[in-house]
């Protein structure tokens, strides 16, 4: 049986901000832990002293196939735009800031969002059990007067210990993968609680792989074709 922790982390959110120079590039990768981040971007203002000209900032970050792309976040000048909200424009780590335009200096602010994304599995439920050999208990013959009767048969010699006959042990089950629908719907109910899945290829293939022991190539395919289509809570 696979199940989540009763007791799994909330959602934190973080306080994130930098600041973008001409030649000068921001990274936001987190080291790699089993727990989901992104960045949710809110705000790109000028500073004070930010020269009146056209700033361009620029991401770098990954598309769906986990292949490097390019996009232009922003355009502010100081005069006519000096800020512009970002509110809903979220990245999924790594991702590069740079200003593809301009001297800045260009403020960016957001929030860092970690949340759990794992399964574990209840290794209890689906542990093998083993019969083990039951021995014969022995019943002791009513003694008369004190004194135990005499066997009217010569008893049997013992068997040597390890030598004899031994209980069989009754067959282990074997490990059954789940099913999709089985497996969807408990990553469904991870995501009501506030999960979020992997929402890059690589990150949710290994996710399948080893939070949920799933090695069928087919079926992982399957999962991410399927996770595409799921909406994450907020």
């Amino acid at each position: 049986m696979i199940g989540m922790d009763e007791e799994q982390m909330a959602p934190q959110t973080f306080l994130y901000g930098c600041v973008l120079e001409a030649g000068k590039d921001m990274v936001f990768n987190p080291e790699e832990d089993e727990f989901e981040h992104q960045l949710d971007l809110r705000m790109a203002c000028v500073d004070p002293g930010t020269a009146d000209e056209l700033h361009m900032v620029e991401v770098e970050g990954q598309d769906m196939e986990g292949q490097k792309i390019k996009a232009v976040l922003v355009s502010l000048r100081p005069s006519t735009l000096p800020s512009v909200c970002l509110g809903g424009f979220t990245i999924t780590p790594p991702a590069t800031f740079r200003l593809k335009a301009g001297s800045g200096p260009i403020h960016i602010s957001g929030q860092h969002l970690v949340s759990e994304c794992f399964f574990q599995q209840d290794d209890e439920d689906e542990s093998e059990e083993e019969e083990s050999p039951v021995k014969a208990k022995v019943t002791p013959s009513k003694q008369q007067n004190g004194k135990s009767p005499k066997p009217s048969t010569p008893a049997k010699k013992q068997t040597p210990k390890g030598k004899g006959e031994r209980t069989p042990k009754s067959p282990t089950t074997p490990k059954t993968t789940p099913t999709i629908p089985e497996l969807k719907s408990k990553m469904m109910e991870s995501v009501k609680k506030g999960v979020k899945l992997p929402s890059v290829q690589a990150k949710f293939e290994n996710f399948v792989k080893n939070g949920l022991n799933v090695a069928d190539t087919k079926i992982i395919s399957d999962l991410w074709k399927w996770r595409q289509t799921v909406k994450d809570t907020k």
